[in-house]
């Protein structure tokens, strides 16, 4: 607790920002198996959405905050703009990425599975596709 307490009187603004989306994402965990959850969470697409704005939103804080440690953003305005911009899109990408990862793992499906193989071996069989 004093640990917090020292870094919320060296940088306030960055802190309460940190705090303010610890917070969220704490919502976001705690409501995302519960019925309540219906209209917040309700696909995978959203929880991508929320991901990269919380990036996004993390991003700004660390990079343009008057108290941050990396608050280069407020010296070099465009390389700030340009790092929370690839923030949120490297999260954006990072959480796509994993998963479509998870969703192969659990069907057990093959990528180099096609129809066109499927319709090779029909004919092969002497049976008609149509």
């Amino acid at each position: 607790a004093l640990l917090f307490l020292a870094l919320f009187a060296l940088a306030p603004i960055l802190c309460s920002c940190i705090i303010s989306l610890l917070y969220t994402l704490y919502l976001f965990i705690t409501n995302e198996s519960s019925g309540l959850a219906s209209g917040i969470h309700d696909a995978q697409e959203f929880e991508n959405r929320f991901w990269t704005v919380f990036a996004v939103l993390f991003s700004t804080a660390l990079f343009f905050a008057r108290d941050s440690p990396l608050a280069f953003g407020r010296e070099l305005p465009s390389l700030g703009f340009f790092s929370v911009v690839a923030m949120g899109y490297g999260m954006h990408a990072w959480d796509r990425y994993s998963h479509r990862l998870d969703i192969s793992r659990c069907h057990g499906l093959r990528r180099k599975t096609t129809g066109l193989t499927s319709l090779v071996r029909l004919e092969a069989a002497g049976q008609v596709a149509q």
